[in-house]
């Protein structure tokens, strides 16, 4: 009787006390989950937005280069310099965007860099010659870099480790589709308007875009996000125990991940591969508008249509496969590796594709053979990135904007001086052994990215193996 009657007594007690742990287990949920699917839907769709547009802005008068040139009594080294500043600009300044937005936050810089940008695009508009341009351009790239530098890192703020390959594969189907989309839109209002009238096109677009995100974009910023969720809700996240508040630092120190051994075999994939496509699709307005084509900039801005479209499905294929296999193979797993192995089966296509394209344009072959080996290639590449990028920041969350920074760094300045010199060079060893070379070069790093994985995943699987190494 009396054991009967203790255990009455604790039983009341035991319970509450069980009580008492799962309320405070209620309060507690992942940063995560704070938002509804749709909402995660909404921001991303923004996001991809502003990657569309730092893309689109880039190459949308293309296929009224030459048009411009002679407007302007200049070079086609020059023309194609107002692309290049534009990636050299974009590449310098997203080191500074990408410190500052993990200090500051996501959301002022986005508005302050956006703004400057739109007002740069109207100084686009009115430049009286090729120099003023190339200064507005200049600035344009420096303002737009805030769009894919926090827009990847906006990703990797709200969507969880194992679910970042298919947002982040979204997110480069609009960044790439609007690279060869601009195009096709591009030559149809060069046709009409005049070239001008493309900075004007781009300026509307800036301006819808700047009040959508600030309407519909919040702060993410994961440290942001905590303290306002302690100090406003007494309810505490169970991220908070990870994430540490941010410092300010030297905009230079993102570079110090291009010295890590787990970073930079990946991000040299990613930048070869950048350099690659990038210059193949910038020659092909002026490959069309030359002999044997002679094609206008209305027809050669729907041939890139296609091509698009190569990307577009390439990064959603990508970014799914990415996916399924972390959570299929690697859920459980150490090795973040694993979750690139499908793009960097994919990045084999480059060469592929990249070979096909410089040799039919080099002997003037029919018109669809360069055009499906531009597709390959720019499949291989789209495919290729959403791995990576989800890869890189797992690895380093707190960091996730100054990571995407260092990459948009490595992959804007080197396609920015690759492509100062692309005209100088193929008129020199022509496109076939320009282009087979930069292709040798995407299986060459491709090749010890996957010898690097490979290694480790063997590693992996034999504990006394991994031991003795």
């Amino acid at each position: 009787m009396e054991f009967g009657s203790d255990q009455q007594q604790d039983t009341p007690i035991a319970t509450a006390a069980v009580l008492v742990v799962e309320n405070e287990e209620s309060k507690r949920f992942s940063i995560y989950d704070i938002h509804k699917k749709w909402r995660k839907n909404g921001v991303l769709f923004i996001v991809c937005c502003l990657g569309f547009l730092a893309s689109f802005d880039e190459v949308v008068y293309l296929p009224a280069l030459l048009e411009m040139v002679k407007d302007y009594e200049s070079t086609k080294t020059l023309g194609l310099l107002t692309i290049s500043i534009y990636l050299f600009t974009m590449s310098l300044s997203s080191l500074i965007w990408g410190v500052l937005a993990d200090y500051y936050g996501r959301k002022p810089m986005v508005i302050s860099g956006f703004g400057a940008f739109i007002l740069s695009s109207i100084g686009c508009y009115f430049s009286p010659n090729i120099y003023i341009l190339l200064i507005f351009r200049a600035l344009q790239g420096c303002f737009i870099s805030v769009a894919v530098v926090v827009g990847q890192g906006t990703i990797a703020d709200i969507y969880r480790p194992n679910q970042r390959g298919t947002p982040y594969g979204i997110f480069y189907a609009f960044f790439f589709a609007a690279g060869l989309l601009a195009p096709a839109l591009g030559g149809v209002v060069c046709q009409q308007l005049g070239w001008r009238a493309t900075f004007i096109l781009v300026t509307t677009i800036s301006f819808i875009l700047f009040i959508s995100y600030i309407l519909i974009v919040p702060e993410t910023q994961q440290y942001t996000v905590i303290c306002t969720y302690q100090s406003q809700q007494q309810i505490t996240l169970i991220e908070s125990d990870q994430v540490s508040k941010p410092t300010l630092t030297n905009p230079c120190a993102p570079l110090s991940y291009l010295i890590d051994s787990t970073i930079i075999p990946y991000i040299s994939v990613l930048a070869c591969s950048y350099i690659a496509v990038n210059c193949s699709a910038l020659l092909v307005p002026t490959e069309l508008a030359e002999s044997p084509y002679s094609f206008r900039p209305n027809k050669i801005g729907l041939l890139f249509i296609p091509i698009a479209a190569a990307f577009l499905i390439g990064s959603v294929v990508g970014g799914k496969l990415s996916d399924l296999i972390t959570m299929k193979f690697f859920q459980t797993s150490k090795l973040l590796e694993g979750r690139m192995i499908p793009g960097l089966i994919f990045s084999i296509l480059i060469s592929i594709g990249l070979i096909i394209y410089a040799w039919a344009f080099q002997y003037g072959t029919y018109i669809l053979i360069p055009i499906l080996g531009q597709m390959l290639a720019g499949f291989g590449q789209a495919a290729s990135r959403p791995g990576v990028i989800s890869y890189v920041t797992v690895k380093y969350q707190e960091s996730a904007a100054s990571i995407i920074a260092a990459n948009t760094f490595v992959q804007q300045l080197s396609t920015a001086i690759v492509l100062t010199f692309t005209v100088q060079i193929v008129q020199v060893i022509h496109e076939g052994a320009f282009f087979t070379t930069l292709a040798l070069c995407n299986v060459l790093t491709t090749l010890a990215a996957a010898m690097i994985i490979c290694r480790k995943l063997i590693s992996s699987r034999s504990p006394e193996k991994k031991l003795l190494l």
